[in-house]
């Protein structure tokens, strides 16, 4: 369990088918921003395109062992819809703690349910080698309540987990397939700190894409990176071990990289939806609906409108069927970044353009606050592996009711190549990480963490907090559950503990629940039918007031 809160707490210190759309896109070179010492920067100017846009509508059955398709076209006209409606902040104003030294550089990740968070790095601290040379791990848990780290050396496993892919499952442990050690399963046992194998892939592969499935189990799909170039085609984990989907190829989803599938098939954008299915929201601008089922299929999905291909950018699923696209670059390095970003709407059929975030990014992070708010951090404006140059020090935070981006306060520290970020159950955030270069000078073994605008009042005082008094461990689909609060509250929201490495976290998701209430502080709140929607596994339930403050969240496992 989360620490729990049981007074006000001071904030400061501590579905169903698609689609296409036309949109414009791409951001243009600029130097380095927000406060770097390479150049004073140069800011994307805004613009807000509404579009009618015709679709390629997939016909959205339950699973089947088919690996053909069918589509029909339709003319689809965008229009705003909005799943919840949180408070916004009146303001911007947010502050960062001081650097907190790691003794490795955290690459990746994770949330844990006591509310730690494990880092890992490859073979070594500060560096990474060559694919299988060897059979270890550093890692490093955070611990934010006390600023303090351990670190462990993971040897048990043989399994170098650089560039691996991650998924948090319904027990709470963590999967870490492939990377380095190209076709190795470890998993990471918080409940026991212990790490065991698991069944090797049947596919050797890095860099690829993961997604929770809505029976618990992990589709894992590309990752040319490592373990040669062969077709990176789908499997998928249960208890039982990997299976081959062979409806499920790896060509659909190959970008146009100057490097071809070695970097074409990279990070994949990869969501679980209410309908079961998976979505695939990028980097290549083509989309695609993925069922798992039988043999596995492939759904054309249309295209991201007339965005580019955009390799280390961000997708973040930000509130039920909602995806926010941001940034990326057309190729993995040596090219500018961009600004361009979309609201991918699965709810509406459609893809809108938006006002472009403030500063070209690509190699950022992204994190969904509870309040539906996402906030922005690190990148480069020109995409060069294991540099500091053009940084981008100047957080940004995304409003879903203005769908328009503010400057939030600059880092201290550039946060590019291998750098993570990831929320905190006391509502902040956590940023961390960049380089893993050997002897470089852009390695950056340390953290900080984001005080976000909703956790203060305008003049920069810590905000009043509600608090969760009371509410049980664990929820069933289709239920309710009973929590208590010593205030009123407005709302409540779960947000998925999640894993992170190289800019993608397709375990993160926000959802909001509906709630009822007789005196304003014991309520029921109805947990989600859908594993789709809420797919197994720890999740952090929030509350928040009339004014958007959030709770410290409590944890709960839904199963």
């Amino acid at each position: 369990m989360f620490i729990p809160s049981t007074h006000r707490h001071a904030a400061a210190i501590m579905a169903s088918v698609f689609l296409c759309a036309g949109c414009g896109g791409g951001g243009g070179a600029s130097t380095a921003t927000g406060g770097t010492s390479t150049g004073s920067g140069s800011e994307t100017p805004a613009s807000s395109t509404a579009v009618t846009t015709t679709s390629l509508i997939p016909e959205m059955t339950s699973s089947t062992n088919s690996t053909t398709s069918a589509t029909t076209s339709t003319t689809i006209t965008t229009t705003t819809s909005t799943t919840s409606t949180p408070v916004t902040p009146p303001h911007t104003r947010s502050i960062w703690s001081p650097v907190i030294d790691l003794p490795i550089v955290p690459v990746a990740a994770a949330n844990l349910p006591n509310g730690k968070v494990l880092t890992w790095s490859a073979y070594a601290p500060d560096n990474y080698g060559d694919e299988n040379a060897w059979g270890q791990t550093y890692s490093a848990i955070f611990d934010p309540a006390t600023l303090s780290s351990q670190q462990r050396v993971v040897t048990e496993t043989q399994h170098d987990m650089f560039c691996p892919g991650t998924t948090l499952l319904e027990d709470g442990k963590i999967l870490i397939n492939g990377g380095s050690s190209s076709q190795k399963t470890t998993f990471y046992d918080p409940s026991k700190n212990a790490w065991t194998s698991g069944p090797p892939m049947n596919i050797a592969r890095g860099y690829q894409g993961n997604a929770i499935l809505a029976d618990g189990s992990v589709l894992t799909l590309g990752g040319a990176w490592s373990g040669g170039e062969s077709a990176k085609n789908a499997e998928v984990w249960s208890p039982s071990g990997w299976r081959l989907l062979p409806g499920i190829p790896i060509a659909p989803f190959i970008g146009p990289d100057p490097r071809g599938t070695y970097r074409g098939d990279n990070h994949l954008w990869l969501f679980l939806q209410a309908n079961g299915k998976v979505f695939h929201a990028g980097p290549d601008a083509h989309m695609h609906w993925i069922d798992t089922g039988g043999a596995g299929q492939v759904i054309d999905a249309g295209s991201r409108g007339n965005d580019d291909y955009s390799m280390n950018g961000n997708a973040v699923l930000y509130d039920v069927g909602k995806i926010l696209k941001i940034g990326g670059a057309p190729a993995y390095e040596d090219i500018d970044a961009g600004a361009a970003s979309y609201i991918i709407d699965l709810n509406a059929k459609s893809v809108r353009q938006i006002a472009p975030m403030h500063y070209a990014r690509a190699m950022h992070n992204s994190v969904v606050l509870p309040s539906g708010q996402v906030v922005i951090t690190g990148g480069q404006t020109y995409v060069k592996l294991f540099s500091d140059d053009r940084s981008v020090l100047m957080a940004e935070i995304w409003d879903p009711q203005t769908e328009k981006f503010s400057k939030l306060s600059p880092m201290k520290t550039p946060r590019n190549y291998h750098s993570f970020s990831l929320l905190l159950p006391d509502g902040r955030v956590l940023v961390g990480g960049g380089g893993l270069c050997g002897a470089c000078t852009t390695n950056h073994p340390n953290v900080e963490i984001l005080t976000p605008p909703y956790l203060l009042n305008a003049d920069g005082t810590p905000a009043l907090r509600p608090a969760i008094t009371s509410a049980p461990p664990k929820g069933t689909y289709g239920n309710s559950i009973t929590v208590t609060t010593d205030t009123p509250v407005a709302s409540f929201a779960l947000i998925r503990l999640s894993a992170v490495t190289h800019s993608v976290n397709n375990d993160q998701r926000r959802v909001p629940l509906k709630s009822s209430s007789v005196d304003g502080r014991s309520h029921q709140l109805t947990i989600p039918i859908s594993r789709g929607l809420l797919p197994p596994g720890f999740y952090m339930l929030f509350a928040m007031n009339a004014d958007g403050v959030p709770s410290v969240a409590t944890s709960l496992q839904i199963r």
